[in-house]
């Protein structure tokens, strides 16, 4: 039996940490074998914890991180290090504004900035995280409260058909 995706529903009740872990593990996987391009599209994101490294389990990705939890800002600017172009696609607000400022003064000092595109839709509802390997869809925000917090339905394929489907579906947010 072939299985290729994983669906998770999560509440104050059930699977706390189910979406924390496959976040985890869908970040790391990137980083360990980085993609040519990697979309981001969430109406709402923040620096949300994407890794817990207080014992040091991901030291090998990046030492300088340091035994701390590391965010979506610090796990971006690695993938940036790595060659992989970062498309990402929100909703022009004041708390996505604050945190794309960050990320584009570090990509910026870094000499990186070229590798990240960032997008604006006033209308924007649909979430994701693509990469050359999977999939990650559903009604999560990229934010504390999205991962942590609100009940969430989310799905994660390694499924090339819906890779390459929502990669089309994707590549339109660059055309308007």
């Amino acid at each position: 039996m072939s299985y290729l995706s994983r669906r998770i529903f999560k509440s104050s009740l059930t699977s706390q940490s189910s979406i924390r872990e496959l976040l985890q593990n869908v970040f790391v996987s990137e980083l360990l074998s980085p993609s040519e391009t990697v979309w981001l599209v969430s109406p709402w994101i923040t620096n949300v914890a994407i890794l817990d490294n207080r014992s040091g389990s991901f030291d090998i990705l990046n030492p300088q991180w340091g035994h701390r939890e590391v965010r979506l800002l610090d796990v971006l600017l690695q993938g940036l290090s790595t060659g992989t172009n970062f498309r990402i696609v929100t909703r022009p607000l004041e708390m996505n504004d604050r945190w794309l400022s960050q990320l584009d003064e570090s990509a910026t000092q870094s000499g990186l900035i070229d590798s990240l595109t960032v997008i604006r839709r006033d209308i924007l509802h649909t979430k994701g995280f693509l990469t050359s390997t999977g999939l990650l869809v559903g009604s999560m925000n990229f934010t504390h409260s999205g991962v942590e917090l609100n009940d969430e339905s989310v799905e994660y394929s390694i499924d090339r058909q819906s890779i390459a489907s929502a990669r089309l579906a994707f590549e339109t947010y660059l055309n308007k």
